[in-house]
């Protein structure tokens, strides 16, 4: 009797959340599989051409922020955007996946980036998808508001020019194509003074708690980690796991963010002032 009380709540709770809780995305893919999406994004990110933000001077900021959820309205993500663009040494954003929080939330998000657009540094925002962005099939409302996940652009300064590369993980993998195509963006890592890589899923994560996204499968997390440390990648940025970590493996920083979800106590983002070094500022919110 206790078990059927207990199924029955369940049951009802999900359903009375079933824009939040997709079920089959979350045993299997929800959207359209790695392979598929890594090649919509390299369609997108080819036809808009090379993208080069420009820095004054040798030294800047960048602004990252990852897993802000949003249900209604997302008052952190409106002050971690408001931040970036009133602060004079800040070129861009970064948003590392898992934005939305129920069906339709990505357009709320989007909206929120795009109403201080034109006001202050008008630094524009990069984001990556995450695998609640790809539950109930909204990879087509991704792309939509935010374009390509698989992409890189650059940051020129007088001196330097630095490389950023988004990735897609949002699936629990990167897959073949984008691996690929991540070899040999590489082979370009020696024009640049820093190269940063972005990606949604931790890849030192060690349980299941997430089903198909929880984990990169282990044989692509040890080709990836080697790809990186053999070509010099400056630092690794992750989400997923709303906690932040920091390890340094094969000579590659690997650091995972706080989420920035509203209603949580541990939420912050990371202000990254590059120049000789990459230093790391976290603002708790």
């Amino acid at each position: 009797m206790v078990r059927r009380i207990v199924i029955g709540f369940v049951v009802a709770a999900l359903a009375a959340a079933c824009d939040r809780f997709d079920m089959v995305g979350l045993v299997a893919p929800a959207s359209a599989d790695v392979e598929a999406r890594v090649g919509e994004s390299i369609s997108m990110f080819e036809a808009s051409g090379p993208r080069v933000l420009t820095a004054p001077a040798n030294g800047y900021r960048m602004y990252i922020c990852t897993d802000i959820h949003t249900d209604e309205y997302p008052h952190r993500f409106e002050a971690f955007v408001r931040s970036m663009r009133s602060d004079g040494q800040a070129v861009g954003g970064l948003l590392l996946g898992d934005i939305a929080n129920r069906k339709g939330s990505l357009g709320i998000a989007a909206a929120v980036a795009d109403t201080t657009a034109a006001t202050g540094n008008g630094a524009p925002l990069m984001a990556i998808v995450g695998n609640h962005d790809l539950f109930f099939g909204q990879w087509d409302d991704f792309k939509r508001y935010f374009g390509s996940s698989t992409y890189c652009f650059t940051v020129s300064t007088p001196g330097f020019s630095d490389l950023y590369i988004m990735l897609d993980s949002g699936g629990g993998c990167h897959g073949r194509r984008q691996m690929d195509w991540l070899k040999t963006l590489l082979r370009r890592r020696g024009d640049y003074r820093h190269c940063v890589v972005c990606t949604h899923v931790n890849l030192f994560r060690t349980d299941l708690s997430q089903f198909v996204s929880g984990n990169l499968p282990l044989e692509e997390t040890y080709q990836l980690m080697e790809l990186l440390s053999e070509n010099g990648v400056s630092l690794v940025l992750q989400g997923h796991d709303h906690h932040r970590e920091d390890v340094v493996f094969g000579g590659v920083r690997y650091l995972t963010l706080d989420c920035l979800k509203d209603g949580t106590d541990n939420a912050s983002y990371l202000v990254l002032e590059v120049g000789d070094r990459l230093l790391c500022d976290f603002k708790e919110q």
